[in-house]
């Protein structure tokens, strides 16, 4: 009777494990990236053969509390859907897979694809020394296609959003995710996930942007402890593995603004004047900041980007403040006077410049500019919009194909619900870069809604092992009494 009994234990032990099992399984995903480079679109999707990963929805900027945290992520996750999935529906979403529950869609999110591997940011979770959170603070996690693997790999000390700045970048055949967060420059490595920390005390960086051509140094200040020296800078090299100072005159102050693949951009303070400068890397390695290069703009610039073809000779378009007023500025490369492009007023966000366009956001607009032409295209209207988040992905010609933006969630007009009732939470949705149709991507509903309750899943299956075992030892019973056992 003993080994029967084993034998039925063992039986229903199997079972429960095999039913614990299923409620444990993993999200199923059949992606797989053919790419060796750095999959980077936007840092709100990565566009992976036929799959789009992104982030569903875009988190309220203030999280303060873990419960806070937890409500946002019920939307806010990193989550991915087939390019066919997509249904042209401004008012419903398609069926989406999440990835991970976590908030992805906030103030600070970037996110790429490298390898098998998908690389986010999340708001910190960790507590100080204090018991505090600080959900300012940015965490960077790396994990697989179906949410496994999940490894963290830097904590910020902290995040000044106005000046942070992040890129993931490849130098020959390895991989790094520089981050910079206001204050303390770092680069990950992506091969071997170690972190080297460039300089603790930065200023201000120049770092190029995703998919450039670069020659493996990005350029950093320091503040100066001299009073004749207005501050330090200097070049970090990737090849070196170590930093080299550089030259930068008494009494001046000098401040990195940008980078465009082999140009350096940085504003020059003397005492008696303030412009930006434009140099090459092997100009400014090999004379003073003072004299390398040549006066690129009369005033401290930000936001630059390179811009050029079809009909627009190539240049650069930046941000300028000079004279008060801030505003969008055009600059051929032959130096010639810049003119305006969009005037203070006409836009809160510049999002990407694509050979002769420019593309731009209002808080419910999103359009392009014709910069040859003048010829503005509005995308997007009468949508409440966050800003400042661009996702976009190309044609295999490498022309601009689409754009992702997270807007507030759209109701037919037809459609009943109380205006106290509606969701007012943002989701990401897209349009043609050229114009069209607007479709929602990101999932509405709840997901937690739509996924085994597993406390229900784990008592059901205990009852059932339970019971399954009552019927065994019951049958055995009977048996062994009509055998006379």
């Amino acid at each position: 009777m003993k080994n029967w009994l084993k034998g039925c234990l063992c039986a229903a032990g199997m079972i429960g494990c095999l039913s614990l099992g299923l409620v444990g399984c993993t999200t199923q995903t059949d992606i797989k990236n053919s790419s060796t480079d750095i999959v980077y679109n936007g840092g709100v999707v990565s566009v992976v053969d036929e799959h789009i990963i992104f982030s569903n929805g875009y988190a309220s900027n203030e999280i303060t509390t873990m419960d806070e945290y937890n409500a946002a992520a019920n939307t806010s996750y990193l989550a991915s859907i087939k390019k066919d999935g997509l249904n042209g529906d401004l008012y419903s979403s398609p069926t989406s897979l999440k990835i991970k529950g976590e908030v992805t869609g906030f103030e600070n999110m970037y996110s790429f694809v490298y390898g098998n591997s998908i690389y986010y940011a999340i708001p910190n979770k960790h507590k100080t020394s204090s018991n505090e959170h600080v959900f300012t603070y940015v965490s960077f996690f790396k994990c697989g296609f179906d949410g496994e693997g999940e490894k963290e790999l830097l904590i910020t000390k902290s995040y000044d959003s106005a000046t942070a700045q992040v890129r993931a970048l490849k130098h020959g055949e390895d991989a790094y995710l520089f981050v910079y967060d206001g204050t303390e420059l770092n680069c990950i490595d992506l091969e071997s996930q170690s972190v080297k920390t460039i300089s603790s005390a930065a200023t201000s960086v120049a770092l190029p942007n995703e998919g450039e051509a670069w020659d493996g140094c990005v350029y950093y200040t320091e503040s100066s402890q001299s009073s004749t020296q207005g501050n330090l800078a200097f070049k970090y090299s990737l090849d070196e593995k170590q930093s080299t100072q550089l030259s930068v005159p008494l009494s001046c102050t000098v401040k990195f603004c940008g980078r465009s693949q082999d140009q350096l951009f940085y504003t020059l303070t003397t005492p008696a004047s303030t412009n930006t400068r434009t140099a090459t890397a092997k100009e400014v390695q090999s004379t003073s900041l003072n004299s390398a290069g040549s006066i690129f703009y009369s005033a401290e610039i930000s936001d630059i980007m390179p811009v050029g073809g079809q009909n627009l000779q190539s240049g650069y378009i930046f941000k300028s403040a000079g004279l008060g007023s801030e505003k969008i500025m055009y600059m051929q490369s032959s130096g010639a006077t810049p003119s305006v492009l969009l005037a203070n007023g006409e836009y809160t966000d510049v999002l990407l410049a694509f050979g002769d366009y420019v593309y731009y956001s209002t808080d419910t607009s999103i359009s392009f500019k014709t910069i040859s032409t003048g010829e503005i295209t509005t995308l997007v209207e009468d949508l409440t919009i966050q800003s400042d988040k661009i996702g976009y992905d190309y044609y295999d010609s490498g022309n601009l194909k689409n754009i992702y933006f997270f807007a507030q969630r759209e109701y037919a007009e037809d459609d009943e619900t109380a205006e106290e009732d509606r969701d007012t939470a943002y989701y990401l949705y897209t349009v043609s870069a050229t114009g069209g149709d607007v479709s929602l991507v990101g999932q509405v509903t709840n997901p937690q809604n739509d996924q085994p309750n597993l406390a229900l899943i784990i008592s059901l299956s205990v009852v059932g092992g339970v019971l399954l075992l009552g019927i065994i030892i019951g049958a055995v019973v009977a048996i062994r009494r009509r055998r006379g056992y």
